[in-house]
């Protein structure tokens, strides 16, 4: 069996990808192949080289293409797509993005976000992001929700009723029991998920669902509901 995780960063993809690791044994993450998605072509060449070899599993951000889960079809994988509330989203992207700055991280290919990095989260460049990168996000998790190629989970399903919600991606991949899944529930609890190594202690944060709701200004709900507020209702979240 192999995996592939398709979703856009903060939305939880070291957290299914931990579960659905330790429901199905499998090896997490696969070294190199984050960038080899890089490109349908790429990926395919990564995977014709033996570098996805099988009971492995991995995660990526790129967005969605027809040709890209042709060639994740062809593997054959499975592929698992999440979305959180973007505003969720894009609180946990600004922490990231402190995290990721103050340890040198990510600078080897300029990004929009990184004009967030040192400054508070009601600083004009913050905002400027928010109001005209920021859409690209939930735009990529719209694209994987919506294509029909991917089996679609939300972050906050995974707060609310994770059983049901595990029971209902793996049904889709291969069912398991009930209690295979309460089991990775509690390997993968946040506190947990921290202690495995250094990174993985600031890379999850809150871990939890509605963070924005004491962390934004009405200066960040006007960007959202006048840039953004379509986009988010097409990806099924409540407009504030």
């Amino acid at each position: 069996m192999r995996i592939v995780v398709s979703a856009p960063p903060k939305t939880g993809n070291h957290w299914i990808g931990c579960l659905l690791s330790k429901i199905y044994d499998l090896h997490w993450p696969v070294e190199g192949a984050h960038a080899a998605v890089s490109a349908p072509e790429t990926l395919a060449e990564f995977v014709a080289a033996g570098n996805f070899p099988d009971d492995s599993m991995f995660h990526h951000h790129a967005k969605f293409t027809a040709r890209l889960c042709n060639v994740i079809d062809a593997i054959p994988a499975h592929n698992v797509t999440l979305c959180r509330d973007p505003y969720d989203v894009f609180v946990s992207m600004y922490f990231w993005e402190q995290e990721r700055s103050a340890r040198g991280l990510g600078r080897s290919q300029a990004r929009p976000r990184h004009a967030m990095a040192g400054k508070p989260i009601d600083h004009p460049d913050v905002l400027h992001f928010l109001s005209n990168s920021f859409g690209a996000h939930i735009n990529r998790a719209i694209g994987w929700q919506e294509c029909g190629r991917a089996i679609p989970i939300r972050y906050e399903e995974l707060h609310q009723d994770p059983v049901s919600a595990l029971m209902r991606v793996t049904g889709a991949i291969d069912p398991v029991s009930e209690s295979t899944i309460r089991d990775a529930l509690e390997s993968c609890r946040a506190d947990r998920v921290r202690q495995q190594d250094e990174k993985m202690a600031w890379h999850v944060r809150s871990a939890k669902v509605g963070d924005s709701r004491s962390k934004l200004t009405d200066a960040h709900l006007n960007i959202f509901r006048e840039q953004h507020g379509h986009l988010i209702q097409q990806l099924g979240y409540e407009v504030r």
